[in-house]
């Protein structure tokens, strides 16, 4: 059956308030069964995933627009371009839209309110970069979140002072895009200046790849999970197994971690807690790790060019081994550098024994050259 797709002669408006009209784009359902594969190719949209109560996989894609804008609404519909289909066993999404639609770089304000709290945020925000987080700090951050750090900072501001006008973005229409699915469905996602977001814990296999898209998740945990992105945003309250791959993101805030594989390059990232079996593979990022739980077992990092900040860890009763070369240790308010870059030999930075009579908690293992470890 082909999906409903309306082009802008042949809308179907729904009336959504006195000053907003939402039209309809693209509406399909399909059944499924335990091997059926979601795939998803998408430009320039932002999608809910939402759990079904039943056996079948809804679409429901429209977009909401301020009343009395007709020109925008040809502008919007000219540059979409979505399709579903499914044959055998697979499900397939493709929406193309053009950079019109794009909304990851829209705020909820005018330009004046921009323009005069904007020094503000970055005060702030260099004021708290390196304090102390816990898990839990970390997780109310992730479901408070709009994606980037500018969208938090003014949604922040709005509900300190929700009598204030701040004026409304300039922009005159949103999409809602919501996809309802199974949780033990499998997805594939291909995305490119996108939102997505996650609304249930997800425990089938995720398989995506992207570039300047913002994602948002609950739970992930699949031992088989694939993630490969380059530039924008990643934030989960939990992951558990599976490969990441996190290039030039700008923002990794993660509640908890364990059982997983991540190379990541350019990116700062912020973990509330580690557990069992988590390894980095880094270069040039800035890592900021809070926490190590009770049950924490392995943790290994080789990092080059990596800003490491580790908090917590020179009380707890953990083996901690750290070699390196032109690397700067920042401990107890002392500085020390070790190793020669010209001989590029690894030196033995810092040693740390569990209590004795007592049983490790875990291991850390740190191998870090030209780069800077601050512990806390």
């Amino acid at each position: 059956m082909k999906p409903y797709i309306y082009s802008i002669l042949f809308l179907i408006s729904i009336n959504f308030s006195f000053s907003q009209t939402k039209e309809l784009v693209l509406k399909e359902s399909y059944e499924i069964n335990e091997n059926t594969l979601l795939e998803i190719d998408i430009d320039n949209a932002s999608i809910v995933f939402e759990e079904s109560n039943d056996n079948k996989v809804h679409l429901d894609y429209s977009i909401l627009f301020n009343k009395d804008s007709e020109e925008i609404q040809y502008k919007v519909f000219k540059g979409i371009k979505a399709k579903s289909s499914k044959t055998n066993n697979k499900i397939k999404l493709v929406v193309k839209n053009s950079m019109y639609l794009g909304e990851l770089y829209s705020l909820d304000v005018d330009m004046n309110t921009y323009k005069e709290h904007i020094r503000g945020f970055f005060s702030n925000k260099r004021k708290n970069e390196l304090s102390y987080k816990s898990k839990d700090s970390i997780l109310k951050e992730i479901d408070f979140s709009l994606g980037s750090d500018t969208d938090d900072f003014f949604k922040k501001l709005k509900l300190k002072n929700p009598n204030k006008n701040y004026g409304k973005s300039p922009r005159k229409f949103k999409q809602y895009f919501i996809i309802k699915l199974p949780k033990s469905m499998k997805i594939k996602v291909k995305a490119l200046h996108s939102r997505i977001n996650f609304t249930y814990n997800v425990d089938a296999n995720l398989d995506v790849s992207s570039f300047k898209t913002y994602y948002k998740f609950k739970s992930i945990k699949n031992k088989n999970n694939t993630f490969q992105l380059m530039s924008g945003i990643f934030q989960a309250e939990e992951v558990s197994g599976g490969n990441y791959t996190l290039k030039d993101i700008h923002k990794v805030r993660i509640g908890s971690i364990s059982n997983a594989i991540l190379k990541t390059e350019t990116s700062k990232i912020q973990i509330g807690e580690l557990g069992k079996k988590v390894s980095f593979k880094d270069f040039n990022s800035k890592l900021q790790l809070y926490n190590f739980e009770g049950n924490f077992t392995d943790f290994n990092l080789i990092g080059d060019y990596t800003d490491l900040n580790l908090y917590n860890v020179k009380e707890s009763n953990y083996s901690m081994t750290i070699n390196g070369f032109n690397t700067v240790l920042n401990m107890n308010d002392n500085k020390a550098t070790f190793g020669d870059s010209k001989e590029k030999k690894i030196t033995k930075i810092l040693e740390k024994k569990p209590k004795e009579n007592i049983i490790s908690n875990g291991n850390i293992e740190i191998e870090l050259k030209n780069g800077i470890i601050n512990i806390k």
